[in-house]
């Protein structure tokens, strides 16, 4: 739309037509070979075609919000704090109001409105997602969703049959709409602005100028490219073509082949280590990037292969890098042209090592010991009979910590000299399990992260907890600042924030990235991401703070 004019694009996004219009457009939808048109307060739908007056539609008392066309065009319409269903053929068919349902009278206003195939679904001004019944207009119920945007900003679209998807932020949301229950939710690269769909696709406007396509069916990403400068603010999906409408009023035509093109395919960061002002960092084909930091930018130095999988690296005080693969350990020394293999018994579920030994954590409850310097095996810690070994931290002296799948989330202290078990700590919930640990540069401290959403800090020479924090998300990947005051944690939606100490008690700091995998801090902080590439943590401006939910 521009201005008072319906302009038309062809397939190839070339203009095609215009249609002149009474007033000032705010919101269009395609009806069989016609449009309709929702100018600002007014009581009735403009339905327009090449060729023909301009004549009104679903006329009513009340001033339209919002409307929606189903396949079979039949027409939501919402006037306030009620639903109208209007057929093609411009005959009311109901109108239900929240009060007139039984509902609790109230003058909040519904935002949007789609058809579904039996169901009406309605965004209310309230934030919540209402279900009407198409044949009548009952209201059937109501989905409140916790979020922090405004549902102005929300953004429902109908998928297929009875599933809707409901944009909230940079997440997708889809439900159906007969049980009125949430079937997945898909993380979108940043903040949707705009939201189209049909059986096949959803396809979301980001707000950074990015378009994203995902399966309608499976949620699955497929296609993601640039489409405009800034974001979109106009999003169609026709049966040939995606058409985008960027702020200079610009039109961009995608073919609708170009939807289903999976994302180019990307190793993740499995692993990353750091030391001083070099890390290294592992992905899953099995390369290893030495990097190191140079005014906030990361600068490859060198690289080795070879540890297919990589599941852990340490980097030594000679800058040897020794990275843990599927089947073996590689040890490289610079200028890391001749990594020296050594076999490994078991796949490893976790890794840890020293200058003098490798550590690796099995399937079994196992940890498997191997001499660097002689590149063999010299000995298996059996610790653990309930589950894997789910992550390995290596302290100054003698001890080793250990974490468990276990249901009881158990904490495993180590004396490596000895070979025995000196501590059990189970610092997290009941049924569930560690999910990995860090530890500040003197070993006074160790975090222990788990899928209970919190992450508990222990004495390791005590074998007590100090603190237990609460945060939003699991923690995957953790390590301490070299001070020890604050700890880096990576979470399982791909977000990261730093965790900062202090005497009265912790503030989280969120980073505000997407996509992260894990952390390791020296001079500097490094991030490796699910996209495989890498990031110095001085890059990312923290918010402001919040505090931690903390217990002793």
């Amino acid at each position: 739309m521009h201005d008072r004019s319906l302009v038309l694009y062809d397939a190839r996004g070339a203009r095609a037509g215009e249609i002149e219009l009474d007033k000032r457009a705010g919101a269009v939808a395609r009806f069989g070979d016609e449009w309709l048109v929702l100018a600002d307060k007014q009581r009735h739908l403009g339905r327009v075609s090449a060729g023909a007056a301009p004549s009104p539609f679903a006329a009513g008392k009340g001033v339209i919000g919002a409307f929606g066309v189903g396949r079979d065009d039949a027409v939501a319409v919402a006037r306030g704090g009620a639903i109208e269903l209007w057929s093609r053929d411009d005959e009311r068919r109901w109108s239900t109001s929240r009060a007139s349902a039984g509902g609790r009278a109230s003058a909040a206003a519904f935002l949007q409105v789609v058809v579904a195939r039996d169901h009406v679904v309605a965004v209310g001004e309230d934030g919540a997602l209402y279900f009407l019944a198409r044949d009548k207009g009952e209201l059937l119920g109501a989905l409140r969703l916790a979020s922090t945007d405004p549902p102005e900003e929300w953004r429902l679209v109908h998928v297929d049959a009875g599933v809707v998807v409901l944009a909230l932020g940079d997440w997708l949301v889809w439900i159906d709409a007969s049980t009125r229950k949430t079937v997945r939710r898909v993380r979108a690269r940043a903040k949707v602005v705009e939201l189209a769909a049909d059986g096949d696709h959803v396809v979301a406007a980001i707000d950074d100028g990015f378009v994203q396509a995902f399966r309608a069916a499976t949620g699955e990403p497929r296609a993601s490219f640039a489409a405009h400068g800034e974001a979109a603010v106009a999003i169609a999906l026709c049966p040939d073509a995606l058409f985008t409408m960027g702020s200079d009023g610009g039109v961009r035509a995608e073919g609708r082949e170009t939807l289903d093109v999976a994302a180019r395919a990307a190793s993740p960061v499995s692993s990353v280590a750091a030391r001083g002002g070099l890390a290294a960092v592992g992905d899953r084909s099995g390369r290893v990037r030495v990097v190191e930091a140079t005014g906030g930018e990361l600068r490859e130095v060198g690289a080795l292969a070879g540890a297919e999988g990589v599941v852990g690296l340490y980097l030594a005080k000679d800058e040897t890098v020794i990275a843990a693969g599927t089947r073996v350990v590689m040890r490289a020394a610079p200028p890391y042209q001749a990594p020296r293999p050594i076999a490994l018994k078991a796949p490893p579920t976790a890794f840890a090592a020293d200058e003098a030994y490798a550590f690796s954590g099995t399937q079994a409850g196992a940890v498997d010991v191997y001499d660097l310097a002689a590149g063999r095996p010299v000995t298996t810690y059996a610790l653990s009979s309930d589950d894997r070994i789910t992550a390995l931290v290596r302290l100054a002296g003698a001890t080793l910590v250990v974490g468990t799948g276990a249901l009881d989330g158990r904490v495993l202290v180590v004396d490596v000299a000895e070979a025995k078990v000196v501590h059990r700590v189970s610092p997290h919930d009941e049924a569930f399990g560690v999910t990995c640990l860090a530890s500040d540069v003197r070993g006074r401290i160790v975090a222990s992260g788990s899928d209970d959403g919190s992450v508990a800090l222990l004495d390791p020479q005590k074998g007590r907890v100090l603190a237990k924090l609460r945060v939003a998300e699991t923690p995957t990947s953790m390590a301490f600042e070299p001070s020890g005051r604050r700890l880096a944690c990576v979470f399982a939606d791909g977000t990261a924030a730093i965790v900062t100490f202090a005497q009265k008690g912790a503030t989280v700091s969120d980073l505000g990235v997407r996509g992260a995998s894990h952390v390791a801090w020296g001079d500097g902080l490094v991030l490796g991401f699910k996209d495989g590439h890498a990031e110095s943590g001085d890059r990312h401006a923290r918010p402001s703070e919040r505090p931690a939910a903390a217990r002793p």
